[in-house]
């Protein structure tokens, strides 16, 4: 039974492992010089074991306590943006950008479209994936080469080692802004369906993929209209404290100041959203939606 708890929290925490054979390890050290210590000043060797046997007990017990309690107090750790900085630094020396002979631009004129990136921004069922979908559709029909990137997508795969703390949700962001900007400059169209509920981490995006090649979209709907349209219950969970750090509900949503298009999917239809997102483009001239953008 013992052994079968003992598995069962290793598989929610595999650092619980590590935390046991240290408590052990380091209090049989202890132990065995409390014993001696006791046999020298005492001079009754059956006391120094009793003592360090009875110290044995109880200080695993404390020493596991103390470390687990410590395993969660982030004090004196350096974040992943340290982390990240110390590693840039110690790679910068020995890392040179590579270019070749065919440029973006090149690209573009192959794929017979300019290349950008379409960041959809707004509340978990505000509908970023509905006009991601909707905006694919319309882009393939028309000949261009786009693709959608979206958030449990990536969550899934490149993504998937990332929690949704506030240090990990910034790193989600900043893998996706190089994602976009990789596609960006294959000459592909990306379609970015992401929360993305902080401010700075999307002017991060903004400034990686080039503020020249980046639509802010805004998807605003309220709480009510967002949980009404949940199909898979998450708002409820969050409600219910069942389910940490969702935004709009256990963590903020920060909502952008100055976004290039501001849709308002309470009340407009998907079509007229549609219509809103074409029509931008159109103007913009990032698109051309009856001849190639090439000729």
């Amino acid at each position: 039974m013992i052994a079968d708890i003992v598995f069962k929290l290793y598989k929610l925490d595999p650092l619980i492992k590590r935390n046991v054979l240290k408590t052990i390890s380091w209090r049989i050290v202890g132990s065995i010089d409390t014993v001696i210590l006791g046999w020298l000043i005492t001079g009754n060797l059956s006391f120094g074991i009793k003592i360090g046997g009875t110290e044995l007990l109880t200080k695993m017990l404390l020493y596991y306590g103390h470390e687990r309690f410590w395993q969660g107090i982030k004090i004196g750790l350096p974040t992943r943006l340290q982390k990240n900085k110390i590693v840039i630094s110690a790679n910068k020396s020995h890392l040179f950008k590579q270019t070749g002979r065919i440029k973006r631009t090149d690209r573009e004129r192959l794929n017979n479209n300019k290349s950008f990136t379409l960041w959809f921004t707004g509340l978990s069922g505000s509908g970023k994936s509905t006009l991601a979908t909707e905006m694919e559709s319309w882009m393939f029909e028309k000949g261009l080469r786009v693709y959608i990137l979206d958030g449990d997508n990536t969550r899934l795969g490149i993504n998937s080692d990332l929690t949704f703390s506030d240090e990990d949700r910034t790193e989600n962001i900043r893998r996706v802004a190089e994602i976009c900007k990789l596609f960006n400059d294959a000459g592909t169209i990306v379609i970015a369906s992401f929360i993305s509920p902080f401010i700075n981490d999307r002017n991060i995006a903004r400034n990686l993929i080039g503020p020249e090649n980046f639509i802010e979209v805004y998807t605003d709907s309220s709480i009510e209209t967002c949980a009404g349209r949940d199909t898979k219950g998450l708002y409820k969970l969050a409600m219910d404290g069942k389910l940490k750090n969702f935004t709009g509900i256990s963590s903020p949503y920060e909502t952008p100041l100055n976004a290039d298009l501001h849709l308002h999917t309470d009340d407009d239809s998907t079509s007229e959203c549609v219509k809103s997102i074409i029509e931008y483009l159109l103007v913009n001239k990032k698109i051309n939606a009856n001849e190639p953008v090439f000729a």
